[in-house]
């Protein structure tokens, strides 16, 4: 099991996410995922917060994001990713 799946309320969906970036060959956002501090599921939203601020910088780029609210509904049926701030 991947660490980063203990950081979280779903670690099957968090894994099958993971798997689907693998697969398809997301590997910039898989490894940018991994590396997040917590992430939660709720109803059909996916919390992220991520490791560090450069992880945060990369997450929130439009490009980026939007790449992974698609894969994520896609893979694990999420409407709708929401990043965390890091304090």
């Amino acid at each position: 099991m991947n660490v980063s799946s203990k950081k979280g309320n779903n670690p099957e969906k968090w894994e099958k996410l993971l798997e689907t970036l693998d697969e398809k060959l997301q590997l910039g956002l898989l490894e940018h995922l991994r590396r997040v501090t917590a992430y939660h599921i709720e109803d059909d939203i996916l919390y992220v917060e991520p490791g560090s601020e450069a992880d945060e910088e990369y997450l929130k780029r439009d490009s980026t994001f939007q790449q992974l609210e698609v894969l994520a509904a896609d893979a694990i049926q999420i409407d709708k990713v929401k990043l965390k701030k890091l304090t």
